[in-house]
């Protein structure tokens, strides 16, 4: 993983852009394409289910799509002269749908699934572009790294091998979604090479909220500055924001490993009356 890009756009396809350039299925403890999954997705050494679990990832409630699951090793920026080995980590891509079929919610997620001590040369805090509408860095430090953040994004708008694989098996599967989303990243990083990133995306229409299609996220209704000026999505960021510090918190309860029961967890809920 690569620590700088010039703008959020670029992040993202470069993020989903690796997410399946090394798909692979070969793991008997990764979920298959078109599975559905609940409550929880765990994480075994070396991706093997006979194996310890290395960190259960609670789920909102509701039933997740597994549109994509792979394997690869890690790709990171190191101070010059210093050599890591590659960790192993694997990506999971989730959908959830209404009775419609309408995509509702979103999640992709990076998890490490071997335990070898590794340096982590990111920082999901950072915000080059000045874009976050909302940041919570909970007091930790760069090595042991704990953030939230909240933005306007683009959704399958670009034409890159990881957008069109999602949005093959979406429109293979009739289901309907939306060009442009509120993504909620959530991320941890540990001092012995552990690592979870979560970008949850939602969609304000699924809210009676309006969510037109623009690919300058500057003009998006739900930029930084914009959202101000209407007193309902000012309501709304702010209850996303509870929410996202809540998840944060189950997050972190299980990022070190457990097979104890997850705990329920709700998806957003907001109304505009």
């Amino acid at each position: 993983m690569l620590c700088k890009f010039p703008n959020f756009e670029k992040i993202f396809i470069f993020f989903i852009l690796i997410f399946f350039s090394t798909a692979s299925f070969a793991s008997d403890g990764l979920p298959k394409q078109g599975e559905v999954i609940r409550d929880s997705f765990k994480v075994y050494e070396d991706g093997k289910s006979n194996r310890g679990v290395i960190r259960s990832i609670p789920l909102p409630k509701g039933e997740w799509i597994v549109v994509n699951t792979s394997e690869r090793k890690s790709q990171n920026i190191a101070i010059v002269g210093e050599r890591i080995t590659p960790i192993n980590l694997v990506d999971l891509v989730l959908a959830q749908v209404d009775i419609n079929n309408q995509l509702i919610a979103a999640i992709y997620l990076t998890t490490n699934n071997t335990t070898q001590s590794y340096k982590w040369y990111i920082d999901y805090c950072k915000d080059s572009n000045d874009s976050f509408i909302y940041r919570n860095t909970y007091d930790g430090g760069f090595w042991q790294q704990r953030c939230t953040s909240i933005r306007p994004s683009t959704y399958l708008q670009s034409s890159t091998p990881g957008q069109n694989a999602v949005r093959n098996f979406y429109n293979s599967k009739g289901i309907k979604f939306n060009a442009n989303a509120i993504m909620v990243q959530l991320s941890e990083i540990g001092t012995n090479g552990d690592l979870l990133r979560l970008d949850f995306f939602y969609f304000p229409n699924t809210y009676q909220l309006e969510n037109p299609i623009v690919g300058n996220l500057t003009l998006s209704p739900w930029f930084k500055t914009n959202y101000k000026q209407d007193p309902v999505k000012v309501k709304f960021i702010e209850g996303l924001q509870i929410w996202s510090d809540s998840y944060s918190n189950l997050l972190n309860k299980f990022f070190n490993g457990s097979d104890k029961p997850i705990d329920k967890f709700d998806l957003y809920q907001f109304s505009v009356n």
